[in-house]
């Protein structure tokens, strides 16, 4: 799951930021295993409602309501920003990104979108033709309907140019495609911060000159927050953080509290689903339901997007003093809790450094702290450190030690 074989570990039991194998070795996990744990494993609070609603109704296909999906549905309606606000459930990323595709299309009655480099989306075939780069040449008869176009990956710019200084050329090329390359585009799909690409932050202009090149063509913007929701980015969603509302957000991993459950909040006035559209068994499961909503009450409560705000720039700050003395540690990103170090062989040639980044990782799983690194379609270079958002500053101290400790092993 991390980017390298984790040497055959079980793990058995789980408390906050930390999670213990079959032997009895303890972890801190930097990883909240797929960034899904932003309240920590198996929080009392949220074990206690899912425990009541199992009493009373395990399972409910999407035909009928229950109190949970109802509530659930207002909370999200009232917590998202803009006029996002209706709400359609799934199970999984994929699934997810995959109604926010159909809805696009059922809306705009086209059927062709802009992605980015880097992107990541799922695993189905759509969302698969949807990520780049793309990891198996069998699938490529899907890709035809996805027209990717750069991204704004400041450190590694496909232009070779310094921002501020480059006037955004990589969102200039989304306009440029839009109107000479790109016929029946009916939506841009991104994420706000591109995950499994390497946790690449965009300039903080970049978005909101998205939303105005879809704005100047009538076209539908999709934000992919399937990593970045409920608190990780330091706000509740990214779209308050870049100030951007998109006309569809996806969400998954955290919503549920560990137990699986996705969707999608639209635009109040786009078009909803038809009968047999999008539908899937256990979306409208009660007990992820339940879930999501004590784990929604956690994190507004706690104010954890407030806190991984805080760990984030605590945590940016320790890398940043270790970045002067490792020549191994090429870049820092943020924001919030989604920070991450790009590892290079050399910081002038920016040569990654693939192997050295599974080592780091090995060394901290053997020192009990779990990193979580990039692997998609072979990148492996970034090392993640995306623990719980209620992870507790000597942790983080310690997680730091720790990655310093494995530096100085691996260079």
């Amino acid at each position: 799951m991390y980017g390298w074989d984790p040497a055959g570990k079980v793990l058995v039991e789980g408390k906050g930021c930390i999670v213990k194998d079959i032997d009895g070795k303890e972890y801190l996990d930097c990883a909240s295993q797929a960034f899904v744990l932003n309240v920590g494993y198996s929080h009392p609070e949220v074990l206690k409602a899912v425990t009541e609603q199992m009493r009373k109704l395990s399972h409910c296909i999407e035909e009928f309501d229950t109190p949970p999906r109802l509530k659930l549905a207002k909370k999200l309606a009232e917590i998202a920003p803009g006029k996002l606000k209706k709400c359609h459930f799934s199970t999984s990323g994929g699934d997810a990104v995959e109604s926010a595709l159909k809805l696009a299309m059922l809306n705009m009655k086209r059927h062709k979108f802009i992605t980015l480099y880097d992107g990541y989306h799922g695993r189905t075939l759509a969302t698969m033709a949807a990520s780049y780069p793309h990891t198996h040449n069998w699938f490529a008869p899907f890709m035809e309907h996805f027209v990717r176009v750069p991204n704004p990956y400041c450190y590694r710019c496909v232009f070779k140019l310094e921002y501020p200084g480059c006037d955004l050329l990589c969102a200039e090329q989304i306009d440029v495609t839009i109107s000479k390359a790109a016929e029946n585009v009916g939506a841009v799909l991104l994420e706000p911060v591109q995950g499994n690409g390497g946790s690449i932050t965009p300039p903080k202009e970049y978005l909101p000159t998205v939303r105005k090149i879809c704005d100047k063509y009538g076209l539908l913007l999709i934000f992919d927050e399937i990593q970045t929701a409920f608190g990780r980015v330091g706000k509740m969603f990214a779209a308050q953080l870049y100030q951007t509302i998109p006309d569809i957000m996806v969400f998954g991993k955290a919503l549920g509290g560990g137990f699986p459950l996705s969707g999608i909040i639209a635009r109040e006035n786009l078009e909803p689903f038809g009968s047999g559209d999008d539908a899937t068994t256990f979306a409208n499961n009660p007990v992820s339901c339940a879930a999501a909503l004590a784990n929604l009450e956690i994190i507004e409560r706690e104010n954890l997007a407030k806190h991984a705000a805080e760990m984030g720039n605590y945590i940016t700050t320790r890398l940043r003093e270790l970045q002067g003395k490792y020549p191994l540690i090429g870049d820092i990103r943020g924001p919030g809790l989604m920070t991450a170090a790009e590892l290079v062989e050399d910081p002038a040639t920016k040569k990654p450094a693939p192997d050295e980044a599974g080592r780091l990782c090995e060394e901290g799983l053997k020192r009990g702290v779990i990193f979580g690194r990039n692997r998609y379609a072979g990148k492996g270079n970034v090392v993640k450190i995306k623990p719980p958002l209620n992870i507790e500053k000597e942790q983080v101290d310690k997680i730091i030690d720790v990655f310093e400790e494995s530096l100085k092993t691996v260079t």
